[in-house]
């Protein structure tokens, strides 16, 4: 089974969730004590913050929402209700801002009759919508989500469980994702093969990790074919 990441790997989270903030940004613009052109590293942060807790699990989904948006307006004290209210307003641009990658749907399309996977740490429906919207959905059969197992990556648990439903051995299984602690280096501890898809090559070049690396997912096919042997 050869198994995808979402963000980073398939779609273009960061381009999406920048233009969605500074629309949350323009929404609220007096009730967020940054700049405009401060709010989206803001954002991120707090949004790496608390989607990291939810992925260990040790905070609900909805509530890693809230804890986001009461870093980001400062205000420690946003009812529930409120903290939902406003988060509806940036999750409504972002879904229109999230476009896949260039190269995801020709990749997926080359590999047409392999079993193809998702694993992910994104929230079940909102990933499944990000799919549906970029024509890619149709090309997984198995679909794993941190919600699903109350983990998210890099813990083990969430592999362990997509190996088991698509009814493969973790040896058996490749994992491709851009992130090198949740993807990389946690898949293979799992016992996958991991594929690093490097988009952005930086001072890290000379980096030496456990998997095969690929600058774009036009690559991936090569890759495959010569040093993994997926069927």
């Amino acid at each position: 089974m050869i198994f995808f990441d979402i963000d980073g790997t398939l779609i273009d989270h960061a381009s999406a969730s920048a233009a969605a903030s500074l629309q949350l940004f323009d929404h609220f613009s007096r009730e967020i004590p940054c700049s405009h052109n401060e709010f989206p590293r803001v954002w991120e942060t707090a949004l790496m913050k608390h989607f990291n807790r939810f992925c260990r699990g040790e905070i609900s989904l909805f509530d890693q929402r809230r804890a986001r948006i009461r870093d980001v307006f400062a205000n420690p004290a946003l009812a529930e209700e409120e903290c939902d209210a406003r988060y509806r307003v940036f999750i409504q641009h972002y879904e229109t801002w999230t476009r896949p990658f260039d190269d995801a749907a020709p990749c997926l399309a080359r590999l047409e009759g392999n079993r193809l996977g998702i694993i992910s740490n994104g929230a079940r429906e909102q990933q499944i919508g990000k799919l549906r919207r970029a024509g890619l959905l149709h090309h997984f059969s198995v679909m794993v989500f941190s919600e699903d197992v109350g983990l998210g990556k890099p813990a083990g648990k969430i592999f362990v469980e997509a190996c088991r439903l698509s009814g493969d051995e973790p040896a058996n299984c490749v994992h491709i994702g851009d992130d090198l602690t949740a993807d990389v280096y946690a898949s293979n501890t799992a016992g996958l093969t991991p594929i690093w898809l490097d988009r952005i090559v930086g001072p890290n070049t000379q980096l030496q990790v456990p998997a095969a690396r690929i600058a774009s997912l036009n690559d991936l096919n090569a890759v495959l074919d010569t040093k993994l042997c997926c069927a």
